[in-house]
């Protein structure tokens, strides 16, 4: 075996691995080194069949004696372990930072749709405080329109008025004086007197005083009532909601609202409630007359397969100014469509007693 050909091709191996592991680390600088690894190893089997045949002629070894061609051997072999080795782990490294990136493009698109999540929550968010800003809003001008309402219904007679009225009851005396001389002078017939009692008649209507407006709520104003129905089918309602009864066609007190289907009670008083509900096509449901958090009434409706029916709840109750009086379904036995259509309307309607 030619130990000089075999050492100078191990350096050249060993100076392009250091060479390669001072590049970046890719497929293609492993690939080159294993293809000179193989071609190392194809000399050297070479060198080695040349030893083990004896038609070769014997090759000087020079200053290199047989124990130490052992040790050299031995020495490349290990390097060319270790090279193997650092090999092997590098492709392990590869395939780690590979697998590390596919998590990583992982992570970031998760992280990209929480964050699209967040964006919508918060414009969610900002639209509610909305609503609750305009809600709050209105529930103070109903207020201030209720104060206003009930310190008019307890302003103090005028006393303008009230010396009016005496004025207009003295005058009424002295005409009433001014009559009965009128009469004593000419009472030579039954025809004139009949003619001075028709002027004296006219004359007192003349001066009583005329009626004008007074700051008293009429009669009409005190009247609370309201009645109003459903403009379209509501589907698929299983659970407890509130039902609201969109089209008010009456609202005398303006105490009903349609956009939430809630009245409240403008005054202090008895009233009576009722609601109907439309079932059809095997639907039911249980449906609650509510005054703020308390059930007053319930009914439960279930319509047969192929049939259509209607069902009427009555409640008579006490309800104090600024109460919620709403309906509701029921948190169970509740299936399918309420109906509201051409055909017949699922409505409430309530009205003070007293």
């Amino acid at each position: 075996m030619t130990i000089t050909n075999f050492l100078l091709c191990t350096i050249t191996f060993c100076s392009v691995s250091f060479a390669v592991s001072m590049q970046s680390d890719t497929k293609d600088d492993i690939r080159e080194l294993a293809r000179r690894l193989a071609l190392l190893e194809h000399k050297f089997v070479q060198e080695q069949h040349r030893v083990h045949n004896p038609t070769y002629p014997q090759i000087s070894h020079g200053f290199i004696n047989s124990r130490e061609e052992n040790t050299i051997i031995r020495d490349l072999q290990l390097r060319l372990q270790i090279l193997e080795d650092k090999l092997y782990q590098h492709e392990k490294h590869f395939d780690e930072t590979k697998h590390c990136n596919n998590r990583i493009q992982s992570l970031e698109n998760t992280v990209q749709e929480l964050s699209n999540l967040v964006k919508k929550q918060t414009q969610y968010t900002k639209y509610i405080e909305r609503l609750e800003t305009i809600l709050n809003d209105q529930h103070i001008t109903v207020s201030e329109s209720r104060e206003k309402l009930q310190k008019s219904a307890t302003l103090p007679v005028d006393e303008n008025e009230g010396k009016q009225n005496e004025n207009t009851n003295t005058e009424d005396v002295s005409v009433a004086s001014d009559n009965k001389t009128s009469n004593t002078r000419y009472i030579s017939s039954i025809n004139s007197k009949s003619n001075h009692q028709e002027s004296n008649f006219i004359r007192k209507r003349l001066l009583l005083p005329i009626a004008t407006t007074t700051p008293y709520p009429s009669s009409a104003a005190k009247i609370v009532a309201f009645y109003a129905y459903m403009s379209a089918t509501i589907p698929s309602i299983t659970g407890q909601s509130t039902l609201v009864f969109d089209v008010s066609k009456t609202d005398d007190g303006n105490g009903y609202h349609p956009s939430t289907g809630v009245f409240i009670a403008p005054e202090t008083g008895v009233y009576v409630f009722t609601w109907t509900m439309r079932e059809a096509s095997n639907c039911r449901h249980s449906t609650q007359l509510m005054v703020n958090n308390a059930e007053i009434g319930i009914i439960h409706l279930h319509s047969v397969s192929g049939g259509d029916f209607v069902g009427t709840g009555v409640v008579v109750t006490h309800v104090n100014t600024g109460d919620d009086v709403y309906v509701r379904t029921h948190a169970s036995w509740n299936d399918c469509n309420i109906f509201s259509d051409i055909g017949g309307r699922s409505s409430f309607a309530g009205w003070k007693l007293s």
